[in-house]
């Protein structure tokens, strides 16, 4: 699939990807206003909600950005879209228990697949038969778990560290500066960095 149209609509999509990233700090702006709280508010779950997506859209567009080898677009920008793509996926997932969920995936398809393709007699050396289907289920739970346990933590860590508030608040105020200013045909790192 080519991807490489996103490159296109790139301030856009930062412009989008740094309003979702500083929904939180917008609420807290406008929550006391009587009339427009509550909807803001409403608005922002909805957003937040929506920010998943948006993340994975920024990793994309950044990726496409990078194997185009796109003019409009430099390598400062491309990390900009990569960093704020992992600041909007990392949040939601960060508290997610990805180990555990692919540990018992992993378990149960070892049981399933024994039980349905190799099936055990009544005992197996004396053991019955659902007890050895326990330990091949436990087996490949337990390996699965551990090896993403590791990777589900590394993951939780740089979740916590993207997603706090100082970075998307930072993240997200970069992001629609840098998506307005390439709309004007200018760059915020051609600027900070001239």
């Amino acid at each position: 699939m080519d991807f490489s149209i996103l490159v296109n609509y790139t301030p856009y999509i930062l412009i989008l990807g740094g309003v979702i990233a500083t929904s939180w700090f917008l609420e807290k702006i406008v929550k006391p206003v009587p009339v427009v709280g509550t909807p803001a508010s409403i608005l922002t779950k909805i957003m937040s909600f929506f920010g998943f997506f948006a993340g994975i859209l920024l990793i994309i567009t950044g990726a496409a950005a990078w194997q185009t080898h796109a003019p409009q677009v430099d390598t400062y920008t491309i990390y900009l879209l990569i960093i704020a793509g992992l600041v909007l996926i990392l949040r939601p997932i960060k508290d997610f228990p990805w180990a555990a969920l692919l540990g018992l995936i992993a378990g149960g398809l070892s049981a399933g697949a024994v039980y349905f393709f190799f099936p055990l007699p009544e005992t197996v050396l004396g053991i019955s038969a659902i007890w050895v289907y326990v330990i091949i289920f436990l087996i490949p739970a337990v390996i699965v778990y551990m090896v993403f346990k590791f990777i589900e933590d590394v993951l939780k860590l740089i979740g916590t560290l993207l997603a706090s508030k100082p970075v998307t608040l930072i993240v997200g105020f970069v992001c629609i500066a840098q998506g307005i200013l390439l709309l004007l045909d200018k760059n915020l790192f051609t600027i900070l960095f001239a």
